[in-house]
């Protein structure tokens, strides 16, 4: 085991490029941390990000260093068009040495132990916390001969390959909800009316109260944003909150009748709540919604994902920390209403995907115990 620090430069000094070279830029929400990779969002001249942002080379190993990046798993090899990139200031840039393969730095890296190693040693105020260098510099990585790191690095890619393209299966099957949706539905058909009009009359529409910090190893499960994914709430990596804590949020709690939409920072997810949601509390970047028809429940869900309302979130978004939509900004979003026997078709036909994409689940959540176990023999000299 050797300091990553010795083997590895932990944010090296930028190279020397000519202000008229056409560079690679690469945003937070290039870094892919399901596929471990950063590619370009565009090119553009040096000149133009040679100030203000973090210069690397191709093939260097990019980390993100604030809160929720980190946690969310944003750690990705570049693959750019150009030999240098430039990219968000919250990226930390790893570049192995000459005794360390690329490929198994990014692997290693990837492991969730780290994740929340690196969760605790973060500095900084609450909603602005990052991970510092020295974590890198610090962390103690094994160091086998070069050909058996490559050998480690190709069972990990091979194996992550595999668990990508069962995630785009399930990426295919999302989309082919909407596109059911449109299919559908054309708005401008229906008669619409305000969210607030269309929710629970005997609920209300609030957000999240839950602060940053509040977080507990044991306790009540607590909804992030980054939980919400496709649609259903993720429950692999809930964080929890003491019931003491939780019992002063009665009016966020989880109630099973819920829609839930980000309103703080990323704007737009949407999530239906499920039967294993019951009790728990959301975040303060997410606004529920409860809606108690099943059917209804269904379609507005699906319609507030749609290019129209999303349009609208960003339109009616108000800036101060991060940017942010209200209560009141939500509840005035005009919802189409089609006939009640077409909103119960839609159901219908969503249920028949999700059943599909049951199965797609439990086969990536097989796949995803595969890789850990990969992972954990990997880097103990097991594999």
């Amino acid at each position: 085991m050797v300091p990553l620090g010795e083997v590895a430069l932990v944010n090296p000094r930028a190279d020397a490029t000519a202000h008229d070279s056409s560079v690679s830029f690469v945003g937070m929400a290039e870094l892919d941390a399901e596929q471990g990779v950063a590619r370009p969002l565009a090119t553009r001249s040096f000149a133009d990000v040679s100030k203000g942002y973090t210069v690397f080379r191709n093939h260097d190993v990019l980390a993100a260093k604030i809160t929720p990046c980190w946690e969310n798993g944003k750690v990705g090899q570049a693959a750019l068009d150009h030999p240098v990139g430039v990219g968000s200031t919250e990226f930390h840039v790893l570049r192995p040495g000459a005794d360390l393969n690329d490929r198994y730095l990014l692997q290693f890296l990837r492991q969730p132990w780290i994740r929340s190693t690196g969760e605790a040693r973060m500095t900084g105020s609450a909603g602005q916390k990052r991970v510092p260098a020295s974590f890198f510099r610090d962390l103690e990585i094994p160091l086998p001969p070069l050909p058996e790191q490559r050998r480690i690095a190709a069972i990990l890619d091979h194996a992550d390959a595999l668990r990508a393209k069962r995630r785009q299966v399930l990426a295919h099957l999302d989309g082919l909800t909407q596109s059911i949706f449109h299919d559908m539905f054309s708005a401008d058909r229906y008669p619409s009316r305000p969210l607030e009009q269309v929710a629970d009359p005997d609920d209300r529409i609030n957000y999240g109260v839950v602060q940053p910090g509040d977080e507990t190893p044991d306790g009540v499960p607590l909804i992030r944003v980054s939980d919400m994914v496709r649609g259903r709430i993720d429950r692999t990596n809930l964080k929890r909150i003491s019931p003491t804590i939780e019992a002063s949020y009665q009016r966020s709690r989880i109630r099973g009748n819920e829609i839930l939409v980000s309103s703080v920072g990323s704007i737009g997810a949407v999530s239906v709540v499920g039967p294993a949601d019951v009790g728990s509390n959301i975040a303060r970047a997410i606004t529920r919604v409860p809606v108690s028809d099943e059917v209804l429940r269904t379609y507005v869900a699906a319609y507030l994902r749609t290019p129209t309302p999303q349009h609208y979130f960003i339109a009616e978004l108000r800036t101060v920390a991060q940017p942010t939509l209200n209560v009141g900004q939500l509840a005035a979003t005009l919802i189409p209403l089609p006939p009640v026997t077409l909103q119960a078709e839609f159901r219908r036909r969503l249920q028949r995907v999700e059943e599909l994409t049951h199965t797609v689940r439990t086969c990536i959540l097989a796949d995803d115990e595969l890789f850990a176990s990969l992972q954990a023999r990997a880097f103990d000299g097991r594999l």
